[in-house]
């Protein structure tokens, strides 16, 4: 199976699961009255409308390259996951909100045997599931799907917590200490919520801003270093950027200026498949060859004397020079 068709699917299954387990968390609340299960509920809500969204994202952010869009359309999994982010923490605030009126109102929960059985089978679900889809996510380079996995693994977290407050109130007779334990865990739940939402705005930002990826700058270092030619003077301006399941790389190269123009073809053909071969992915490497301008014979010794190169270092090829 292609990977596109494995993440078609994997975010079909996240959006037909997410209505399931958000009739089977507003049942319990429904059947309860819970702040606390409340507080899983709401966050169920958000989990449903954010696979929507981003299940169109999918869509979107797999077409391939065109005019308009000669980057791909990769980077609509970050809006995505900004979009899932942004609503986890509005839904930490409605939880936040909820809990308060309860304790104020004083309100008992009630029939809670019956909630507790189900926040258990619906955690044991989503267990599966985000483990799922955060493996698909890493194996098929999709930002998007693992953001949805390690979401869902979050919502397994609060179902805990949510297990753990409703035991506590199953074993205790009704009275105040229930409605401060209900209103409590569920605040406690929404502070949770607001951490694991924050992280995916941040994760969003840093992928819509094209945050470097030090493991990835080292990969390409190292895959430069691998087939080092000793006349390859000098390495900087190395950048990356990710979309989707792309990754585009550019750097300049300094080569001998007498060099001529089939040599230093070889040489960037060479370069260009190696290191997309070592990043394991598809994508595109532009490099822009520059040469010596105060002596036109430096790093022709190379050719006639061979001598060991020197590797590059990461803060060498990472310098940004005006030329």
């Amino acid at each position: 199976m292609d990977n596109q068709r494995l993440q078609f699917r994997a975010a079909l299954l996240s959006l037909i699961t997410g209505f399931v387990m958000l009739g089977l968390k507003m049942g319990a609340y429904i059947l309860t009255g819970s702040a606390t299960i409340l507080s899983d509920a709401l966050e169920s809500v958000v989990h449903v409308a954010a696979v929507g969204f981003m299940f169109w994202c999918f869509r979107f952010a797999s077409a391939p390259p065109d005019a308009e869009h000669p980057y791909g359309h990769g980077k609509a999994e970050h809006l995505s996951v900004g979009f899932e982010g942004g609503a986890i923490v509005l839904a930490a605030i409605a939880i936040v909100w909820q809990a308060i009126a309860s304790l104020l109102a004083g309100h008992q929960p009630h029939e809670v045997g019956v909630g507790f059985g189900l926040i258990v089978l619906a955690a044991i679900i989503n267990l599966f599931l985000g483990t799922w889809l955060v493996k698909v996510g890493r194996r098929t380079k999709s930002a998007i799907l693992e953001a949805d996995g390690y979401h869902v693994l979050s919502d397994v977290w609060t179902s805990v917590g949510v297990v753990i407050g409703v035991g506590l109130l199953w074993i205790l007779p009704p009275g105040p200490l229930r409605v401060w334990i209900d209103s409590g865990v569920a605040i406690i739940l929404a502070m949770v919520i607001l951490y694991f939402g924050s992280r995916l705005v941040r994760q969003a930002m840093a992928g819509l801003l094209d945050e470097l990826d030090p493991h990835a700058v080292e990969r390409v270092v190292a895959a430069i270093n691998d087939i080092r030619d000793p006349a390859w003077r000098d390495v900087h301006n190395l950048r990356l950027r990710q979309s989707g399941d792309l990754t585009y790389v550019d750097f300049h190269l300094v080569v001998p200026s007498l060099w001529s123009v089939a040599a230093a073809h070889a040489a960037v053909e060479k370069l260009e498949h190696h290191i997309l071969k070592r990043l394991g992915t598809k994508g595109a490497v532009m490099i822009h060859l520059d040469h010596p301008h105060k002596d036109p014979t430096i790093g022709m010794d190379a050719e006639t004397v061979p001598h060991e190169a020197v590797p590059f270092s990461v803060a060498e090829a990472t310098r940004f020079k005006a030329n």
